[in-house]
């Protein structure tokens, strides 16, 4: 069980061989088009949003992916749209944390034109259970007409990799990875969460479980559709 990360990382280090050094496609693939679709539910089971990361481009250098990001709540209202990047390097997967924030704290953020210092945090080539990944920060600054109106602070981790579980899901069934870590939330107050991923090879995050600081459930969510691009 201990051995699924090592093989599911460092494959991308075994695809390097004769390819670009920043091929990191045996973590997670990102081709035009490709769609994931993901339902939430609250504490009480019942479904709350709908949220949908589909890739529309390329960034700004080859080894940066541009997703598109909606969220749609239980009465079909579009509460949020956005967007942000990803990068594929030789060291790993580079993640935006805004892609770790729950779609009500999203919906938040609707309409504000946002700025991100320190962004991102990275999924190294080479992991095994039992490692863990450093926090990672990000300060996020949100704009209306041009005027600053809102500050906040991200932080995650540090992030601990636990063993491999075989995970179904109206997506399918994966072989997965779980992580364990905190989730830090700053604007005004300090909010503390606690998450937990299931992460399958070259395809993502499988499922998400949040919980408040003290341990007690908020919510998860599932893959419920995959279309590869």
């Amino acid at each position: 069980m201990r051995k699924l990360l090592t093989s599911c990382l460092l494959l991308a280090g075994a695809c390097l061989v004769g390819q670009a050094q920043n091929d990191c496609t045996s973590i997670v693939e990102y081709p035009l088009g490709r769609q994931w679709v993901y339902q939430w539910y609250g504490d009480n089971q019942k479904p709350s949003f709908r949220t949908y990361h589909q890739v529309i481009a390329p960034g700004a250098t080859a080894d940066i992916s541009r997703l598109k990001m909606v969220i749609i709540n239980a009465f079909q209202d579009t509460v949020y749209q956005g967007q942000y990047e990803v990068q594929c390097t030789d060291r790993g997967l580079s993640l935006d944390l805004l892609s770790k924030l729950t779609p009500d704290m999203l919906s938040s953020l609707a309409g504000f034109e946002l700025r991100t210092e320190e962004n991102g945090w990275r999924l190294p080539i080479g992991l095994h259970s039992g490692d863990s990944i450093p926090q990672s920060y990000s300060h996020i600054t949100g704009f209306s007409n041009g005027v600053q109106v809102l500050e906040i602070d991200l932080a995650i981790g540090p992030v601990h990799i636990l063993d491999q579980e075989d995970l179904n899901t109206p997506a399918g069934g994966f072989p997965c990875v779980a992580m364990a870590y905190e989730l830090w939330v700053t604007q005004l107050v300090r909010k503390r969460f606690r998450l937990r991923d299931w992460f399958a090879p070259s395809i993502g995050v499988i499922r998400r479980e949040v919980f408040d600081r003290n341990g007690k459930f908020f919510g998860y969510c599932e893959l419920v559709a995959f279309l590869p691009g």
